[in-house]
């Protein structure tokens, strides 16, 4: 475990690395460990500005700072900066300036001032203007065993990776979200997809939660409802943080949903929740769900064929009832901005015959996948 407080770096030698790290990949990695091996420590410097090329993937500048801090927090030689704001000049542009100010930063990181600093970087150019600029040892790491860059990942993410340091896998996993209503074959059209795709998946908390506490959905209350948002969203923030991820989570159920029942539950006088509760369930998981980021987002519809699991109250049974929830989870998304993420799960049987087929809508989800991942379809007989 790491400190969330750590001690300066001591020693004499101390090695610095800068950058963007939008994202840190295998190749950042090399430079910070052999800066960090051959001398007494390492000051890992996370530089950025409001609206770089890291903000379209939800990496601002703090954002990379934190994911680099988790990624050395078990690392008592390694300590994580961040140099960010308009009143730090581009390096590229100002060397001398930009490094008065890193040097200030750095300073803040040791616990010797009269400790030698060396420069470490893999790019030729900023070798050379750092020994332009500064007495300081300046070496240049070769980084040609690792062919990557943060031009590659952010164009062509699912090709890299792997080479993508663990923290930073989540802005580039790709996020599948499957909402329905109850009955329609959702949970195991999750699990089957999981399944194929070899992915992480969550699952719907309130489940965990409802068995957990034992009480039933005319029992829950606003606390209860805060918690099933709040639940929800680090559930589903954990299974797109796997470390076991290829690149792919599959979500069953988000805060959009947990905020669709209670909802319901305000509007009815037999359910605990009152209309004040709401409000303030409602305020929280608006601003969860301003922070989900979709790639794309399966709605399965009612099938108006009602199968009791045992979960939900019997009164979700009634087919308006469950085509009333299908059209608020619409709305949700449609509140959050995500109505062009959505591919819904509608196909029918062979021939039209069924009202529905899960097999079809599963053979619909999958193409769609497929087309989110860049997957080339099979048409060979084999």
């Amino acid at each position: 475990m790491g400190n969330l407080y750590k001690d300066k770096l001591s020693g004499s030698r101390i090695g610095i690395v800068f950058g963007a790290f939008a994202p840190c990949h295998i190749g950042h990695l090399e430079v910070i460990m052999q800066a960090k091996k051959e001398n007494d420590g390492c000051v890992v410097i996370v530089c950025g500005q409001e609206g770089d090329f890291g903000e379209p993937f939800g990496l601002d500048v703090y954002r990379r700072f934190r994911y680099m801090r988790e990624l050395f927090a078990d690392d008592n030689q390694i300590y994580v900066v961040m140099a960010a704001g308009q009143a730090i000049p581009q390096k590229e542009i100002e060397w001398k300036s930009w490094l008065e100010i890193i040097n200030l930063k750095i300073a803040d990181s040791l616990q010797h001032s009269d400790a030698q600093k060396i420069w470490y970087t893999g790019k030729i150019a900023q070798a050379e203007a750092l020994a332009s600029e500064s007495a300081e040892e300046v070496h240049l790491v070769d980084t040609t065993l690792y062919p990557v860059t943060g031009l590659n990942i952010r164009t062509d993410a699912l090709r890299y990776f792997n080479a993508i340091a663990l923290p930073f896998r989540r802005a580039f996993t790709k996020k599948v979200l499957v909402l329905g209503a109850p009955s329609g074959g959702k949970t195991t059209l999750v699990k089957d997809l999981a399944k194929l795709y070899s992915c992480p998946y969550s699952f719907e908390y309130s489940r965990q939660y409802q068995e957990e506490s034992n009480v039933n959905d005319f029992e829950l209350d606003g606390m209860d409802y805060q918690r099933l948002v709040t639940g929800q969203f680090q559930l589903n923030r954990d299974t797109i943080a796997d470390p076991a991820s290829q690149g792919m989570a599959i979500l069953d159920t988000d805060v959009m949903v947990t905020k669709v029942y209670a909802r319901l539950g305000a509007k009815d006088v037999d359910y605990a929740i009152t209309s004040e509760e709401y409000a303030i369930v409602e305020q929280s998981a608006n601003a969860f769900i301003a922070r989900q980021l979709w790639d794309l987002i399966l709605v399965v519809p009612p099938t108006l064929k009602y199968v009791d699991d045992g979960y939900r109250n019997m009164e979700f049974s009634e087919d308006t009832f469950l085509t009333t929830i299908h059209e608020m989870m619409l709305e949700e998304i449609g509140r959050s901005g995500n109505l062009d993420k959505v591919v819904m799960l509608d196909a029918k049987g062979i021939g039209d015959k069924d009202e529905f087929s899960y097999f079809a809508r599963y053979k619909q989800a999958k193409e769609a996948i497929d087309r989110l991942m860049g997957h080339k379809q099979d048409t060979s007989d084999n």
